[in-house]
């Protein structure tokens, strides 16, 4: 029997054995890298670094876009005892009981600091307003979360109120420490994390052109969005050890990768010449009932360099989702264009719905405040077509002096009509010019004369330099959103009568961008540039790291015919 029992002792022990060398087998060998990241997980805190974003000057150095820092408060509900008691099942499972007396109390001091501005004027605070209760409820609902770790109760504080916060919070947790009441024990976790705001000092000012970040401090519109990789910068990281409830060791070795912060932007843009753009084109906007919004741009025809570029009505972007200042304005301009702005009812697969005759039913009562916003964000220089009609003789003359069709003394007679297969054309008011030159043709803005010169240079050539002066493709401007879908005839559809009308630019729609590119190649010396926003970029220290400047993209007319055009 003793046999017996010691040999079963001596089984039992290396079955054990082996079962404790198994198990350290699958940890160690088998899954060791599994479980070596989790304890990682566990025992390393790992924190970002957020990067600052640069900035963005105008050309004289003016500050158009900055970074300030502010902070986010978030709470930790789990780990704020105070706010519940704990008590355990039968079936061993732990169960908390919510204190709303000591949430409301906590709620209460809490929402009193994120409102006073400087985490002191608690006093002055209105607790009766819309702002104090909707802070309230939103801290109150966070803490009652008691099973979850994260809850943000408010964003984008100032570093006063944060200050505040965390005095307050340091403070009860103290008082409450060894409280003999156990209602009144425990500690409230409350946090903070760095975060931007990004501020535009002039409101809506080139707002078109800079754009706006979201929530997120992306860029999300203009030069914020195209030069969102630059701004932006990259992010750090902080790897250190934490304790057993997650915050980090004071005294441990902390790994810190730093951030490398965003590259501003110089502009070429001149705030004195936005400055006087914007208050002309808000005025002839409003004095002409300008339905569709304004657009006016200013640009060195040499090296395309934009010095002011405007769009009215346009918005805030220290606000860009708030458009009840332009409200009535919008109101108007989706109002006249029911066959663009109209918005129909679909159904659960998001097909339209069709009434007996197969038409899209509209809503009865649509929400057009997705639609007012676009509206009000797009940079109309480079987003929206338009009909360039007269300024394009400029390019009809560039294309006769340089083909050879036409000199400065090219006569052609004015009757006041003209027929092309049927297709009757008249001048501004049937005004009849009789015979004249090419300058005198430009200076009465004379439809005839273009008509004939379009006839002599033929569809061909005609077209070979509406495509040469950049009217068939993106002018490439360092600006997001820019449209390609131009409207023209293409070399086999110009027929005499799309001929003529594209001569005096009646058929063709293109951007005001492309016109302003393709005059600036008129009178330059024939060069088509590339026209540009920024001019330069530079480091946090004001140091260049890149300098834009002039691209000449090719050349289209003869410096001799670009001449006689700035004549």
């Amino acid at each position: 029997v003793r046999r017996i029992c010691s040999r079963l002792g001596i089984l039992a022990v290396v079955v054990a054995a082996a079962i404790v060398i198994r198990s350290l087998y699958n940890i160690q060998i088998l899954h060791g890298a599994e479980y070596r990241q989790y304890a990682a997980q566990q025992q390393l805190l790992d924190t970002t670094v957020k990067a600052t974003r640069g900035e963005i000057y105008d050309a004289n150095g003016i500050t158009l876009a900055s970074t300030s820092v502010v902070w986010n408060i978030w709470a930790d509900p789990s780990y704020s005892s105070i706010l519940y008691t704990t008590s355990t099942n039968d079936d061993k499972t732990t169960v908390r009981t919510f204190d709303p007396t000591m949430c409301a109390e906590v709620s209460r001091e809490l929402t009193l600091r994120l409102l006073s501005g400087d985490g002191e004027s608690l006093d002055a605070v209105d607790i009766s307003s819309e702002a104090y209760q909707t802070q309230y409820q939103k801290v109150y609902d966070a803490f009652s979360k008691t099973d979850t770790k994260y809850q943000v109760l408010a964003t984008k504080v100032n570093n006063a109120v944060k200050l505040s916060i965390e005095d307050y919070v340091s403070g009860f947790n103290k008082a409450h420490k060894k409280a003999t009441d156990t209602s009144r024990k425990g500690r409230i976790s409350v946090s903070s994390e760095k975060s931007f705001q990004r501020n535009y000092p002039y409101g809506a000012f080139a707002a078109a052109v800079l754009g706006f970040t979201d929530a997120d401090g992306i860029g999300t519109y203009g030069l914020e969005k195209s030069y969102q990789s630059t701004l932006a910068g990259v992010d750090g990281r902080t790897i250190t050890q934490r304790n057993a409830v997650g915050n980090a060791i004071a005294d441990a070795n902390a790994t810190t990768f730093a951030a490398k912060d965003g590259s501003n932007l110089v502009l070429s843009l001149d705030v004195n010449v936005q400055e006087v753009v914007e208050r002309y084109l808000n005025e002839a906007v409003y004095a002409n009932n300008v339905e569709n919004r304004g657009a006016a741009i200013v640009m060195n025809v040499k090296t395309g360099a934009i010095l002011a570029m405007a769009s009215k009505p346009d918005f805030d972007p220290n606000a860009p989702l708030d458009f009840s200042e332009n409200l009535a304005y919008l109101n108007e301009q989706v109002n006249a264009e029911p066959e663009i702005y109209t918005i129909y009812k679909k159904d659960a697969n998001g097909n339209y719905l069709r009434d007996e005759q197969g038409k899209k039913i509209p809503e009865e009562d649509p929400d057009y405040t997705g639609t007012y916003r676009d509206i009000q964000w797009k940079n109309k220089t480079i987003t929206e077509l338009y009909y360039p009609g007269s300024v394009f003789k400029v390019i009809t003359a560039a294309m006769g002096l340089d083909s050879g069709h036409a000199t400065l003394n090219t006569t052609l007679n004015c009757s006041g009509a003209y027929t092309i297969a049927k297709q009757t054309y008249h001048c501004a008011g049937k005004k009849a010019h009789g015979v004249q030159n090419l300058a005198m043709a430009l200076r009465n803005s004379c439809n005839i004369y273009f008509i004939q010169l379009g006839q002599r240079l033929g569809s061909s050539a005609f077209y070979d330099y509406f495509d040469a002066f950049g009217f068939t493709e993106r002018t490439g401007v360092d600006l997001p959103n820019e449209t390609g879908m131009m409207k023209y005839y293409t070399k086999s559809q110009l027929g005499e009568v799309e001929l003529s009308s594209s001569s005096f630019g009646q058929v063709m729609a293109v951007t005001p961008l492309q016109v302003c590119t393709a005059i600036s190649a008129a009178v330059n010396g024939g060069y088509l540039v590339t026209p540009h926003v920024v001019d330069k970029i530079t480091d946090q220290n004001g140091n260049v790291i890149q300098e834009i400047g002039s691209n000449i993209r090719r050349q289209v007319i003869s410096e001799s015919a670009s001449d006689a055009i700035r004549q």
